[in-house]
């Protein structure tokens, strides 16, 4: 159970906007922003331990947001879980909303209607929430594929509702296509103009065989480019454009295609707009079996393949991706297929598709996980993940990579991997790493320094300040101006008041 907060003036909960709470100075949004979630929660506990009732609710609600945010859905849930149970009710009705959607997204059906279950039995909510409420568990047993369920939630829904409603007609048409019945999810849809709804009616016409692949190639573009503010629209348009390149038989259109779908946002429980991976490593290999045939090329002659993708590179460059992700499977030297695996990543970097590059290598039945994945492509998603501040994925690709990427700096690298292993809990990895680049020192210059502490300033929010200090000591042993051993002196003392050693502290200070 979490600690209880005092509720001394509550009649109404105010909701307030995340932006309310991010106003700098905001440590608990650089932290955030950093990507050190781990200390953010860590910092975020702090606070609301000495927060009054008010503040509470808001930095509970920004905890929430923040698990949503980072897709944690089961700590959101078990923190909904432990809430006190005499919170006020909007802000009750509201975590209850969002532990069932985080439910839903993580594809846990019966968890998301516990929730709802006891949102609407137990904390009788509005008129509004109870009709959501209601729509969130259709939605359920449509991703559950309980289709019976589904449609008798349907039915008794428009009976209580005389549901006409523009989103309402949209969940119906996807019910609708999962009992295949294409015809009548198109019928469903017809003067329903919403993205969603647009998005399926070319869906359902497709499948219905009322639209030709043809057309609608040509107008899911045309969707894909409009939806300019909702990156997960054009994701959803790039994927009927997609399916209607594999009708078409296009295997060009639909690599490409793939390949900007995979490089945008997904949500969790999408149902009828998926791309996957290995639906890209399948389009590579039917692609470059066509360009393959057509050039009189020979599995096995993996030189002539290079060549061949080499040519395509600078004005094709995903025909170029499609030989290259076939040598990744079917290359018979190695020194080939490390340079497939690597002339794929470099070229889909350079396109903009990082996402999908993670996706092909890591979301993939084709590809172990990290550990199976080749060294050179590593190196690529590891900068990804530091990039996005996914400091769990760096951690395990970079654990094992003990030599630096070409070009990139040795000491930067190991601080920036030794870093990585800190944030996600290792700490027993990092500091022998840590040690041994103060050991190849001769002196500690400011500028070491300065990228040195932001590893030890880690350790200490983490309370790991018996290994910060041995850090610290070793780093003041050879600092080479007054004013950095002065500033070292400080943060020493810091952790040894952290850890009650105030004499010490006091002689540092």
């Amino acid at each position: 159970m979490l600690k209880r907060p005092h509720w001394l003036v509550f009649a109404v909960l105010l909701v307030v906007a995340p932006a309310a709470l991010a106003a700098d100075p905001d440590p608990i949004g650089v932290l955030i922003r950093g990507g050190a979630l781990d200390l953010a929660l860590k910092r975020l506990d702090e606070e609301q331990a000495r927060a009054p009732a008010q503040e509470w609710l808001l930095l509970e609600r920004r905890r929430i947001e923040l698990y949503a945010a980072r897709r944690q859905w089961d700590a959101l849930a078990q923190r909904v879980d432990g809430e006190p149970p005499d919170l006020p009710a909007e802000f009750r009705h509201w975590t209850l909303r969002q532990a069932a959607e985080a439910r839903l997204a993580a594809n846990d059906f019966p968890g998301t209607r516990r929730y709802l279950r006891q949102l609407l039995w137990r904390e009788q909510p509005d008129a509004e929430t109870v009709a959501h409420a209601r729509r969130l568990v259709i939605r359920s047993y449509l991703l559950e594929d309980n289709l019976a369920d589904a449609q008798a939630g349907v039915l008794r829904y428009q009976q209580d509702y005389n549901a006409k409603s523009d989103a309402w007609q949209a969940l119906h048409a996807e019910i609708l296509l999962r009992a295949e019945d294409y015809k009548g999810a198109f019928e469903v849809l017809t003067g329903v103009e919403t993205a969603e709804a647009r998005l399926l009616r070319q869906l359902a016409g497709l499948r219905a065989k009322f639209y030709k692949p043809q057309d609608v190639l040509k107008e899911s573009a045309r969707l894909a480019a409009g939806f300019k503010t909702s990156r997960e629209n054009q994701r959803r348009a790039l994927v009927i454009q997609a399916e209607a390149a594999l009708a078409a038989a296009d295997d060009g259109k639909r690599v490409v295609a793939l390949e900007q779908a995979l490089s945008l946002p997904e949500t969790a429980s999408e149902k009828f707009f998926r791309a996957r991976a290995d639906d890209l490593w399948q389009s590579y290999q039917r692609l470059a079996e066509s360009i393959g045939n057509d050039a009189k090329l020979l599995v096995g002659d993996d030189n002539a393949w290079l060549g061949k993708a080499k040519a395509l590179a600078a004005k094709e460059p995903h025909r170029a991706r499609a030989l290259h992700a076939f040598l990744v499977h079917h290359a018979e030297d190695e020194n080939a297929r490390a340079t497939a695996n690597r002339l794929l990543a470099e070229s889909l970097l350079k396109d903009g598709h990082g996402e999908t590059l993670r996706a092909l290598y890591l979301n993939s039945t084709r590809i172990a996980g990290p550990d199976a994945v080749p060294q050179g492509v590593r190196y690529r998603l590891a900068e990804i993940a530091l990039a996005q501040h996914d400091m769990k994925l760096a951690a395990a690709l970079l654990k094992d990579l003990t030599e630096p990427p070409a070009g990139e700096d040795a000491t930067i690298w190991t601080l920036r991997r030794a870093r990585a292993l800190v944030y996600i809990g290792d700490i027993a990895t990092a500091q022998p790493l840590l040690t041994g680049l103060l050991e190849q020192q001769k002196t500690v210059d400011a500028e070491f320094a300065r990228h040195f502490l932001q590893v030890v300033f880690d350790l200490q929010t983490l309370g790991r300040h018996t290994e910060a200090l041995v850090l610290l000591e070793k780093l003041s042993a050879g600092a080479e101006t007054k004013s950095l051993q002065r500033e070292l002196l400080y943060w020493r003392a810091d952790s040894h008041a952290a850890l009650g050693q105030n004499a010490e502290a006091g002689e540092l200070y």
